[in-house]
C-alpha cells in the first residue's frame, strides 16, 4: 500500500484506488451478512423499515463524514442507497418466511 504522496504515476494511483474499492466491496458484503443476521429479530415490515433507526444511523454517518472532512450529503446518499437496497432484500426474506 502506498500513500497518495508516495504514488509517482497515474497507474500507481489507479492501482491504489482499485485496492480501496475492492476493500469497500468486501466490507459491504460483510455488512450485508449482518443485515441478513438481524432478520432473526424482525417479524414485520415495520421492523424491517425501522424508520427511527435509519434516521439515527444516517445522522451518525453524517457526523462521521464531517469528522473526516467529507461531504455529509454524499455520505448520507451512499448509506441511503445501501439501506434502501438492504431493506428491499429484507422484505423479500420476510415475505419468503411468511409465505407471501
Amino acid at each position: 500500500m502506498k500513500t497518495p504522496d508516495e504514488c509517482r504515476t497515474i497507474e500507481e494511483v489507479r492501482s491504489e484506488i482499485d485496492r480501496i474499492d475492492r476493500s469497500m466491496i468486501e466490507i459491504i458484503a460483510q455488512r450485508r451478512a449482518y443485515v441478513h443476521a438481524v432478520m432473526q429479530f424482525k417479524s414485520s415490515a415495520q421492523d424491517v423499515h425501522a424508520h427511527e433507526r435509519q434516521r439515527q444511523m444516517l445522522a451518525v454517518r453524517r457526523q462521521w463524514a464531517a469528522e473526516h472532512a467529507l461531504s455529509p450529503e454524499m455520505v448520507e446518499g451512499i448509506f441511503r442507497s445501501l439501506v434502501d437496497h438492504f431493506v428491499a432484500e429484507e422484505l423479500t426474506i420476510l415475505a419468503g418466511r411468511n409465505g407471501t
